[in-house]
């Protein structure tokens, strides 16, 4: 990559020109092998013109990239307009600015590569993430068709009645019936959400299937012996019990979130 740099002597520790218009000579240098070949900058007699001349001597060369350390907004725009990158507030060494400059470049490139990667491994991610999701979903689709298939056979021999004389229409009785099933019954939450809407169908109250959904999924009294033996006896009896209450008071709020329908 060729650099053209304003210099104040034909050689890399010269010091870089304030202006490209006014400097006595124009280094372009290879950032390769450090070559450089050293131009004399525009001649004084330019006038207004050394910029313009400046400019045609940098394009002229292929330059790709100007360290300086101050240019005038229009030869920065006529520079850019040819694809060349301005680089100001440059200032010491030719060969020091250089060498900060090709430094600089490296990192940002690394830091695009970084950037990139962590990019690439987030879509990873994603595509993992969704890879499992779905094979979970699999897995649990035979338990969910066995569920609506047993739901069935449910509502095949249990009558309508018998579920209603179970859950009378008490806000308060359905939520204790609801929260006793949902403790005793076991499975996973996804079924809760159907066998809800079959409640439903057959006629038994909103508090009645809350507490229910709300106990399945937080209450466990056929797991209780597991979870006492891992957490103690304790722990496992208070947050069952908690679950518990707590299914019946949130059947409330639920239904009076819904205006009071039972």
């Amino acid at each position: 990559m060729k650099i053209a740099i304003p210099s104040t002597a034909p050689d890399l520790d010269s010091t870089v020109e304030h202006k490209l218009g006014t400097a006595a000579y124009l280094l372009i240098v290879e950032t390769d092998d450090m070559s450089f070949e050293a131009l004399d900058g525009p001649p004084s007699s330019s006038g207004p013109g050394a910029g313009v001349h400046a400019v045609s001597m940098v394009v002229g060369m292929g330059a790709h990239v100007v360290l300086v350390g101050h240019i005038a907004p229009h030869i920065s725009n006529a520079l850019e307009k040819q694809g060349i990158e301005v680089v100001t507030g440059m200032s010491g060494s030719v060969g020091k600015a250089v060498a900060n400059y090709v430094q600089s470049r490296s990192l940002g490139a690394a830091a695009e590569h970084e950037e990139s990667q962590i990019e690439q491994s987030s879509g990873g991610l994603w595509g993992e993430a969704l890879g499992r999701g779905l094979r979970q979903f699999y897995s649990l689709l035979p338990r969910l068709v066995g569920v609506i298939l047993l739901l069935g056979l449910f509502q095949g021999f249990v009558s309508e009645q018998t579920l209603l004389s179970m859950f009378s229409g008490s806000a308060l009785s359905d939520s204790f019936w609801g929260a006793c099933l949902g403790s005793i019954l076991a499975g996973n939450p996804v079924n809760s959400y159907v066998i809800g809407e079959s409640l439903l169908s057959a006629g038994v109250g909103l508090a009645g299937v809350t507490a229910l959904m709300l106990a399945w999924v937080n209450v466990g009294f056929i797991q209780l012996p597991a979870e006492a033996a891992a957490l103690g006896l304790r722990f496992a009896l208070v947050r069952n019990l908690a679950g518990f209450v707590m299914a019946i008071l949130m059947s409330f709020v639920v239904v009076f979130w819904a205006g009071g329908g039972a």
